[in-house]
């Protein structure tokens, strides 16, 4: 297989794992406003609060090789990204399993009890586990051949494919807090909440609906003002929307977890420890690393 048609099956298949991990972040910002939250343990409750902490480290991490590729790589086809993207994407399963894990322990102790909980968190962390890495077992993966000429530039109609891709990579992230956000204002549990929070929320709301607009944009643009044409303005205007979407997705994403750790703890400090938190891995997975290896480059 050609290098260019790797880098888009790579690409192709973290976006596969984006849309698992969009379910799972979608919920675990919706939990606290359900109806039967309040009814579950203290214990559940720091559960909830470590999955939500599991999840979005398995979102940022997904994000990160979209994020290094226009920064440090410039778009270009490489058997370093390749090789940069999967190792990213596989230390990702073992946290997106133990999450998983978490969460079904969780539904399990309501369906059947204590011992059910338990044997749900095992069989949920472990059953994926064994699914995607009971393959190594009996095969061992290819080295990939390194570049015969260092110098080999990508087509612009790849390139213009990937920055589309990534796009698509980083698009249900901000999908699914977008369907979070606007659904949670209809429930009780909002409607509980000070005018404090829910200003907060709607700051979120913005900053999350913003970025799914700019994440949007480079589809209609290539549409709308180049007519389909691939051309080198294009590329430069689809990754800076694409990485300036992933700034107001990081803030969206730190405001959030502010509202629901104050929705489960009511700790503000606990709150706004973790969205500092999320907001220094965020940016620092995607902008200030890649930006320094790009300096160091």
């Amino acid at each position: 297989m050609a290098l260019a048609d790797r880098t888009k099956t790579a690409l192709d298949e973290s976006r596969m794992l984006m849309l698992g991990a969009q379910i799972l972040l979608g919920f675990q910002f919706q939990a606290p406003f359900q109806d039967g939250f309040p009814t579950i343990s203290s214990a559940e409750k720091t559960i909830e609060v470590a999955v939500l902490g599991l999840i979005i480290v398995v979102v940022g991490l997904l994000i990160t090789p979209s994020a290094h590729h226009r920064i440090a790589e410039d778009g270009e086809a490489s058997h370093h990204f390749i090789r940069f993207l999967t190792r990213v994407s596989l230390s990702t399963l073992p946290v997106f399993a133990i999450a998983i894990g978490l969460d079904l322990g969780i539904a399990g102790k309501r369906i059947g009890g204590l011992a059910v909980g338990v044997g749900g968190a095992f069989l949920g962390a472990v059953v994926p586990l064994a699914i995607w890495f009971g393959p190594l077992l009996f095969h061992h993966p290819h080295e990939d051949e390194e570049m015969s000429t260092s110098d080999k530039k990508t087509p612009l109609d790849a390139k213009i494919d990937y920055v589309l891709t990534e796009a698509r990579v980083v698009l249900p992230g901000a999908q699914a807090l977008l369907g979070f956000q606007l659904a949670i204002v209809l429930t009780n549990g909002f409607q509980q909440m000070s005018s404090n929070l829910k200003m907060t929320h709607g700051a979120a709301l913005a900053l999350i609906a913003l970025s799914t607009a700019l994440l949007i944009a480079p589809a209609t643009y290539h549409r709308l003002v180049y007519a389909g044409r691939n051309e080198p303005e294009f590329h430069r205007l689809a990754s800076r929307l694409l990485l300036i979407a992933t700034v107001f997705l990081a803030l969206g994403l730190a405001t959030d977890t502010y509202l629901v750790v104050s929705k489960i703890v009511d700790d503000a400090r606990l709150a706004l420890s973790s969205a500092v938190a999320v907001t220094a891995i965020l940016l620092g997975l995607w902008h200030i690393w890649p930006w320094w290896r790009r300096a160091v480059a």
